[in-house]
C-alpha cells in the first residue's frame, strides 16, 4: 500500500506530534483523499523517517528508521532553458537520491537565470513523491570548480563503467564541453557512442554510478 510522504526539513527525535500547515492539509485531504488514521510518512531530506497517522490537522507520530546512503554521489549539471526538461531533470536526480546537485554556466551551455526557490519546490516535490529520506544538496555557482568535479562526461571519454570509482561527475551542455574545459577534466567518460539531451545523460550516468 501507498503511504504518503511530507517533507520537512526540522523534524528530529523530539516531535511526538507533527502540525500541518494549511497547504499540506489541503494536499492531503482533497488532493490525495487521505482520511483520519491513514498511515502518513515524514521525511526530513536527513535520512530519516517518521511514520505516523493522521489526526485531524496533526500527525500523531509512533516510530522513526534512519537510513544510510549507498554511494555518495555528487552531480554539477547546467541549467536548461526549457523548464520542464530542467525540472523533469532536477526531479529524477532527486529521486537517485543524488548526495549534491550543483547548477552552473558551462562554455557553451545556454544563458539562463535559476530561481533556487523553484528547484528547491522541485527537490520537495521528488522526496514527496518517491518517499525517500534524502533530498540532494542545492549548490548554485558562477563557474564549475575542476577540483571538485574531475571526471567530465564526454562522448569521447572512456566507457563509464571503467571510472565508476570517481563519484564527482559533471555533465555537460547539448552542445558538448569546449577543448578548453575537456582539458581540466581528469578523467572523461562516456555513456553512448550518440549525443544525449543533458538530462538524459544526468539520470543515464547517475544510474549507471548507483
Amino acid at each position: 500500500m501507498h503511504v504518503p510522504t511530507i517533507f520537512n526539513a526540522d523534524i528530529d527525535e523530539s516531535y511526538d506530534v507533527f502540525v500541518l500547515d494549511d497547504d499540506k492539509l489541503h494536499h492531503l485531504n482533497n488532493v490525495l483523499r487521505i482520511r483520519n488514521n491513514s498511515p502518513i510518512k515524514i521525511s526530513n531530506g536527513k535520512g530519516f523517517l517518521f511514520f505516523g497517522k493522521l489526526k485531524d490537522n496533526n500527525i500523531q507520530l509512533s516510530s522513526k528508521k534512519e537510513y544510510k546512503r549507498g554511494k555518495i554521489i555528487n552531480i554539477f549539471v547546467p541549467s536548461i532553458q526549457d523548464k520542464t526538461r530542467f525540472r523533469f531533470m532536477i526531479e529524477k536526480l532527486g529521486e537517485l537520491n543524488v548526495n549534491s546537485i550543483t547548477i552552473g554556466p558551462t562554455d557553451y551551455s545556454q544563458k539562463t537565470n535559476v530561481n533556487t526557490d523553484k528547484v528547491i519546490s522541485w527537490l520537495v516535490s521528488s522526496v514527496e513523491q518517491s518517499g525517500t529520506p534524502f533530498m540532494p544538496e542545492l549548490e548554485i555557482c558562477k563557474e564549475i570548480d575542476f577540483n571538485k568535479f574531475n571526471h567530465g562526461l564526454d562522448i569521447c571519454g572512456k566507457n563509464i563503467n571503467d571510472n565508476q570509482s570517481f563519484q564527482n561527475i559533471a555533465i555537460g551542455p547539448e552542445g558538448g564541453w569546449s577543448q578548453d574545459e575537456l582539458n581540466k577534466f581528469s578523467y572523461t567518460s562516456s555513456i553512448n557512442e550518440f549525443t544525449f539531451r543533458t538530462e538524459t545523460a544526468a539520470i543515464v550516468a547517475v544510474s549507471l554510478m548507483l
